[in-house]
């Protein structure tokens, strides 16, 4: 598979809208699908279109995976890796941005935060209970 880069359709080609999460959708069935996928895993279908999330879902599982220097506060900061369903319906690996809240008994949100650094995973920031 020749996509790697965050946001990148299952045909490799760039974003339409950089600011945008892109996710895939099936010609065939109009399932909504991974950045990654190749194959719809609905119909088979292999022919997919690039198309702009709306960037929300939930923390569906997440780990902390390492801490990296944090210059702002002195001192390191937790990395976290984690899937995180999209509203749009599919799954994705991403990095989590801010601290997780341990043992929520809701659902944590988050939202998608374009960056500059080209990566293999999208980035999602936890939002603020309202």
């Amino acid at each position: 598979m020749a996509a790697e880069g965050r946001g990148m359709s299952a045909q490799g080609t760039a974003p339409a809208h950089p600011s945008s999460l892109m996710i895939n959708r099936c010609v065939r069935c109009a399932a909504l699908l991974a950045p990654l996928t190749a194959s719809c895993p609905s119909c088979q279908g292999s022919e997919l279109r690039s198309v702009p999330s709306s960037g929300a879902g939930s923390i569906v599982s997440w780990k902390v995976a390492d801490h990296r220097p944090d210059e702002a506060r002195g001192d390191s900061a937790p990395s976290a890796v984690g899937i995180v369903e999209l509203d749009d319906g599919p799954r994705i690996y991403t990095w989590i941005d801010g601290e997780v809240p341990a043992g929520a008994d809701r659902d944590v949100r988050v939202e998608f935060q374009p960056t500059a650094e080209d990566g293999r995973f999208p980035v999602f920031a936890v939002r603020q209970a309202s």
